[in-house]
């Protein structure tokens, strides 16, 4: 049974997992770069994986999250074959990065979540929200990805955590619930007064009016409910599955839940995990699978 290497490269963290077959041996990870990696930024990052997973240095690699091939959209991740890297490493393959061309999107890293969410959870029905620096609705029918939409809402949030106006308000490592859910209907019902919502947060700081956990809260809201409203036509009316570490699912659950939205949370790693998997067991059958 061939040993090889499953990777998962996700803004700000690359996991690697040593497997035999469908077994796993043993798991690192790395931190990452915050913007997608390519496949020739990719080779110092393979290299750290391989390294801090004991066994053969030869072993083959099967890698998601790369910016590379993009594949259009409709597609199915489970039938996206992996292709061979242009690196010295010739046993490295990556499944093809997901693209949309109205709106403009790229998926680097959902192929093989999306893949194990259906591997886990067979004829499921509904959106898959993929929450991070990079955030992604995902339209979902029959187990293909039908189209999706995009955004910044993450990265926003740790840039505005570094403003000079709002860095020393957003220390506050606290949480109001009360704070975020106001904030949230703000932005969700009237999504144009984000920014003077973030305006009103900054003068609030400066004028002492703001009780411990507040900050955070509120501008997780009028994020959250800025994105809300714009990804509505994809949660409305359906059920979603989140897919994402607990820290960047919180908002979303807790905000798709007071829409009364049914949410399934999923952890990110295991369906990664799974969808990399069976792509390799797919690859092993047809004899594509380098080793």
């Amino acid at each position: 049974m061939t040993d090889w290497i499953a990777v998962d490269l996700q803004p700000g963290l690359a996991r690697g997992w040593s497997m035999r077959g469908d077994s796993v041996l043993d798991r690192a990870q790395l931190a990452a770069p915050l913007t997608p990696v390519t496949a020739a930024a990719a080779a110092p990052l393979l290299a750290g994986l391989r390294a801090a997973l004991p066994g053969d240095a030869a072993r083959p690699l099967l890698i998601c999250g790369l910016a590379v091939a993009p594949q259009a959209v409709p597609a199915k991740p489970a039938d996206l074959v992996p292709l061979p890297l242009p690196l010295p490493d010739a046993g490295a393959l990556a499944l093809p990065a997901l693209s949309q061309t109205s709106p403009p999107g790229l998926m680097p890293g959902a192929a093989a979540r999306i893949a194990g969410f259906f591997a886990l959870n067979p004829r499921w029905d509904g959106v898959i929200c993929l929450p991070g620096p990079l955030t992604h609705w995902v339209q979902v029918s029959a187990e293909e990805v039908v189209s999706f939409q995009s955004f910044l809402s993450g990265t926003l949030a740790t840039a505005l955590a570094t403003a000079p106006l709002l860095h020393e308000a957003l220390a506050d490592q606290g949480w109001a619930e009360q704070a975020f859910a106001e904030a949230l209907d703000t932005t969700l019902s009237r999504p144009e007064r984000l920014a003077a919502g973030l305006a009103a947060l900054q003068a609030d700081h400066a004028l002492g009016r703001l009780a411990a956990g507040t900050a955070p809260a509120r501008l997780s809201g009028l994020l959250t409910g800025a994105e809300l409203a714009a990804a509505r036509p994809y949660w409305l009316g359906q059920q979603v599955a989140l897919l994402g570490e607990p820290a960047d699912t919180r908002p979303y659950a807790a905000a798709l839940e007071r829409q009364g939205v049914p949410c399934l949370r999923a952890d990110p790693a295991r369906m990664a995990l799974a969808g990399l998997t069976a792509a390799w067991r797919r690859q092993s059958a047809a004899g594509r699978a380098p080793g």
